[in-house]
């Protein structure tokens, strides 16, 4: 869902979806920043940004390895029945930096969501967001429900409301648990489709994405002060700066970088470390990983400069289709690892090596979310999209029955 060029006379070249789930087709305006794309012929399938594949990629594999050996010590003994000490005692410390791998995961929205909206219409922007997000999302569920509610796992027994609002994404606003915690992180994604889609229905440019980026990032600066809930459910303070910081480097991708794009990166990647290594009010408590706070900011740094070395073009020699498989399958892996693989070390965490253990359940993880992703995901997705592509989206009442 690329495309790299500068407003100007219209040409048309083709790029596949990054996300990996659907084909798509979309104009390339023809400038110089595009010529170089064009030029190249069939290169343009190739420079679909495979090395964001692998960093989207990366990001759940950290999270899902996280999960496995870097929870809080807590949770380490919930999951398998000892502290962490008799489990991971040397790895412990240095996997609990996989979370960071969720904020690794919204920088990339931010550029992805971007570059997948432009020259779209709201209706194609909705269809596209809706057809990634909810197949997956729904068959999760009902896999993670089965486990929940049928096997003894960590997660216990939740009411069956729970259930029914998570099936709607709305489970934040609506006041309810996440039925795995790993669906925390579709909320501030909904909600940056939801404000993203005033400025597709605007149409996208340059100045409307930068003034976007500006006023999200004042909204997420006074939120925390304003004592305002539904300002802050809104504007997701300590996420929204990777949104903005990867919808910059996207500008910088399709145009060329400017002295303004650098700042709204830097203010991003300021804040982003404000909020991570806020003592109250941040998502992250670090109290346990204390010594370890000069790695955190050196962690996170690491992902902007990644980032922004794919927006520069510094990355485009890195075309191995593996990549954009390992891309396409991220979205199953992320939502099925949790329950399933909490549960795996649960039930044998005292009867398989533990580093044996993990090994072997990642490795099936992985092989399942390419076959979910393969048989399951893709399939819906495009029927999904088919049906909504013929469906009628205004307010009109349809023609009556003969």
């Amino acid at each position: 869902m690329t495309q790299a060029d500068r407003t100007g006379s219209a040409g048309v070249a083709t790029r596949r979806e990054n996300e990996g789930a659907v084909a798509e087709e979309v104009p390339l305006p023809h400038t110089a920043a595009a010529t170089r794309v064009i030029a190249a012929g069939p290169v343009a399938r190739k420079d679909r940004l495979a090395a964001l594949d692998g960093l989207r990629f990366l990001a759940a594999l950290s999270v899902v390895l996280f999960h496995f050996i870097g929870q809080t010590p807590q949770a380490m003994i919930v999951v398998w029945g000892r502290p962490y000490q008799t489990t991971f005692p040397a790895l412990h410390g240095y996997f609990a930096f996989g979370r960071l791998g969720v904020d690794l995961f919204f920088l990339i929205s931010g550029f992805v969501i971007c570059m997948s909206a432009w020259g779209r219409t709201p209706r194609d922007f909705f269809i596209s967001r809706v057809t990634r997000l909810y197949p997956m999302y729904w068959v999760a569920i009902v896999v993670s429900a089965c486990v929940i509610y049928l096997a003894d796992s960590p997660f216990g027994h939740p009411n069956p409301r729970v259930l029914f609002a998570n099936f709607t994404m709305l489970q934040t606003p609506l006041g309810v648990a996440n039925l795995d915690p790993v669906y925390w992180t579709l909320w501030p994604e909904l909600c940056f489709y939801l404000t993203f889609a005033v400025v597709v229905w605007k149409g996208l440019t340059h100045q409307r994405v930068v003034i976007f980026c500006g006023l999200w990032t004042v909204a997420a600066v006074l939120a925390p002060s304003a004592h305002i809930p539904l300002l802050t459910l809104i504007v997701n303070p300590t996420s929204a700066p990777y949104f903005i910081a990867g919808m910059s480097f996207y500008l910088m991708y399709r145009y060329r970088p400017t002295p303004l794009l650098w700042g709204i990166v830097a203010m991003s990647w300021l804040l982003a470390l404000h909020f991570l290594l806020a003592p109250h009010g941040g998502r992250n408590n670090w109290d346990t990983w204390s010594p370890w706070r000069g790695w955190l900011v050196l962690v996170t740094t690491v992902f902007f400069l990644l980032v922004g070395a794919i927006a520069l073009g510094w990355t485009r020699w890195i075309r191995w289709r593996g990549l954009t498989v390992a891309g396409a399958m991220t979205f199953p892996l992320y939502l099925l690892h949790d329950t399933l693989g909490m549960t795996v070390a649960h039930h044998y965490g005292d009867r398989v090596a533990p580093a044996t253990l993990v090994g072997v359940t990642v490795s099936i993880l992985i092989l399942l979310s390419y076959l979910a992703h393969r048989f399951v995901e893709r399939p819906i997705a495009l029927a999904m999209r088919r049906s909504l592509n013929t469906a009628a989206f205004g307010l009109q009442p349809p023609t009556p029955r003969p």
